[in-house]
């Protein structure tokens, strides 16, 4: 290696690191808030609207419940020349700010409203049927005008396999083109 190579070289382990410690995991945390967006509920798109990212510095992307369709979130970056700021392995909180969250997500029973809204967000899932009272968003069975548009647990088993693809997905397409 020439020696007038060696700042280039420099900057290239700079920005590594800032993709490694930052990015990378930034990136991650967009892919999985896409695929959130996609599997979430979708009535008025409030909910699908209500993902954010928070980074352990405090930054925070997205959240602000807007209705219609998703808006896709980007997250925050360091580059190489500010890469002394980011901490290896930085932590990212994906979160959702909908007040009505963990009904939306399955992990506690629906309490409808008194009126709903008019749906305006559209979803691939849809299905109709009666909802028990106490019962879960996504247990509808039977014949009736309870929907649900999104499968019953579709949180649940979004974790895992799932997570981990996108997580692939944001470090391969990162890393592809890494010069060195």
């Amino acid at each position: 290696m020439a020696v007038n190579q060696l700042p280039e070289l420099l900057q290239d382990l700079k920005q590594l690191k800032a993709d490694l410690g930052f990015n990378g995991p930034s990136r991650a945390s967009e892919e999985i808030v896409k695929d959130l967006q996609g599997l979430s509920p979708a009535w008025t798109g409030k909910f699908r609207n209500s993902w954010f990212i928070r980074a352990s510095d405090g930054r925070k992307v997205g959240g602000a419940g807007q209705p219609g369709n998703a808006v896709p979130i980007v997250g925050p970056r360091f580059s190489g020349a500010t890469a002394r700021k980011a901490s290896f392995g930085t932590v990212f909180v994906i979160g959702n700010s909908a007040p009505y969250a963990d009904q939306a997500t399955d992990l506690e029973p629906f309490r409808p409203t008194k009126s709903l809204p008019e749906r305006k967000a559209k979803s691939k899932f849809q299905k109709f049927g009666v909802r028990p009272d106490g019962a879960l968003r996504g247990d509808v069975d039977g014949v009736g005008n309870n929907s649900s548009s999104a499968p019953l647990d579709w949180f649940n088993h979004y974790s895992g396999t799932k997570l981990n693809k996108a997580v692939e997905r944001a470090y391969s397409v990162r890393f592809r083109g890494f010069r060195r």
